[in-house]
């Protein structure tokens, strides 16, 4: 699950040798540039101290443990498609991984994108939450690339055009 989920790649910033996982890749959109999350379990600076609830709201409601919404860039509006086995499964990989301490770099995106006051809103116009339903018109090998490809593959992400507040189109 870890691969089809494109190996976390956007959390290691491999231009600058950083280790995998640690975050730090910046990840540049019109509105400025945002910085990978350390996803290793490390207890301070990584996801170490979260609990699998934790993680699974992460993925599904683009929600940190201590209720901040997450900025869209974090690609949660594909990872909720995702089925419980699947995000139990990479919970379990990426807790199994080295621990890195690296703390987290501050985003550098310009108002009104970095004000986090503003993502309820912007979820309400266009996050839709939930596993991806089968297409029972569809033979089993069709909805499993559906699947792949709008969940955890999440790509979309990188390959829909996108609207002026970073809405999928």
């Amino acid at each position: 699950m870890f691969h089809a989920a494109g190996g976390c790649s956007c959390h290691t910033d491999r231009a600058h040798r950083g280790s995998s996982l640690s975050g730090g890749r910046a990840i540049k959109v019109p509105f400025g540039t945002f910085y990978s999350t350390n996803i290793t379990p490390d207890r301070d600076t990584g996801i170490g101290g979260w609990s699998e609830q934790d993680f699974v709201r992460s993925m599904r409601q683009g929600v940190a443990p201590d209720g901040r919404s997450y900025f869209p860039v974090f690609p949660y509006t594909s990872f909720t498609r995702m089925s419980d086995e699947d995000l139990g499964d990479l919970w379990a990989y990426l807790t199994a991984q080295p621990a890195v301490r690296r703390a987290n770099r501050s985003h550098e995106v310009r108002a009104p994108f970095g004000w986090r006051a503003l993502l309820p809103l912007w979820k309400w116009m266009y996050f839709r939450p939930g596993p991806l339903q089968p297409d029972p018109a569809r033979p089993p090998e069709w909805n499993r690339g559906a699947y792949l490809v709008s969940g955890p593959g999440h790509c979309s992400e990188c390959h829909t055009p996108r609207t002026r507040l970073g809405a999928m189109r």
